[in-house]
This record gives C-alpha cells, sequence and structure tokens, in this order.
C-alpha cells in the first residue's frame, strides 16, 4: 500500500501505540510519575506530531526530516521501554506487548522512508 492510505494506516498504528502505553503509564508508581512516566508521555506527544507534520508536509526534504525525527523518538521510546521493565513498572508481557508495537510502527516508518527517498 503506498500513498496517504499507508500514512493513514501509521498513524492509525501509532494511536492504538498511544492510548496502550497512556493505560500502562497511569499503573507506574508515584515516584515515577513526574520523571520516567513524563519524558515517554512527551515523546508519544512529539512522535504523533511530527507523524502528523509528515503526513501534510510535500517538500520531500522536510518530509524525510520530519521522518527522521520520528525515527529517533521511537529509538527513545524502545529504550525508555526497556527501562521501565528493568526497573518493573512493566510486565514481561506488556514489555513484549508495547515493544512489538513501537517495532511495527518503526517498520512502517522505513517503508515511509524509502517510498520518499525512491521518488
Amino acid at each position: 500500500m503506498e500513498g496517504p492510505e499507508k500514512n493513514l494506516l501509521i498513524y492509525k498504528k501509532y494511536a492504538y501505540l498511544y492510548f496502550y502505553a497512556y493505560n500502562l503509564l497511569e499503573k507506574y508508581p508515584k515516584k515515577e510519575r513526574f520523571a520516567l512516566s513524563t519524558d515517554i508521555k512527551n515523546s508519544l506527544n512529539i512522535t504523533l506530531k511530527y507523524i502528523l507534520y509528515a503526513q501534510k508536509v510535500f517538500d520531500k526534504k522536510e518530509k524525510i526530516n520530519y521522518l527522521n525525527l520520528i525515527d529517533a523518538e521511537l529509538m527513545y521510546q524502545r529504550f525508555m521501554i526497556r527501562v521501565s521493565y528493568n526497573k518493573r513498572y512493566i510486565s514481561q508481557n506488556n514489555y513484549q506487548v508495547w515493544s512489538y508495537k513501537v517495532a511495527e510502527i518503526g517498520k512502517m516508518l522505513g517503508g515511509w522512508i524509502r517510498s520518499c527517498q525512491k521518488g
């Protein structure tokens, strides 16, 4: 699937990830609500903004710039998920599901980047 439909799909997948993550973050200990939890929420919000910007921009260089920013935020989120698991704020199952969702979006993003570089 190419074009806007593909880009809309990444938005939908990210929305599912976003709500999944927010549900988990509500269960973090109070001491982490203004630290790790806030950092992850900020990254989720920034990534969502970048996805929306990338969908709207027509200049290929600018679009690729946003896509690279999304990729960097996903890498940051992967690390923070690992920290959350190591600190035992999330279960192994939560870790696996959350990581899978991020990886799936990363694969879609890679395809989007490649399609932008071809044209």
